[in-house]
């Protein structure tokens, strides 16, 4: 791995773990939405950086 490519794995991950501190400061009932939103999102970065999707 590269240290571009850590650097990036980095940061998606203090991203993710703001998003998640934030999640975790709203109300019980607010959470869920945000759970999916944030869900939806590192699945697409999942997908994205994939490298058998682009060999199609």
């Amino acid at each position: 791995m590269s240290d571009e490519s850590n650097s990036d794995t980095r940061d998606l991950s203090e991203a993710t773990r703001a998003a998640l501190d934030e999640l975790e400061a709203r109300p019980l009932d607010e959470r869920a939405a945000g759970y999916r939103q944030l869900a939806d999102a590192l699945r697409s970065e999942l997908e994205q950086s994939d490298p058998t999707r682009s060999a199609g």
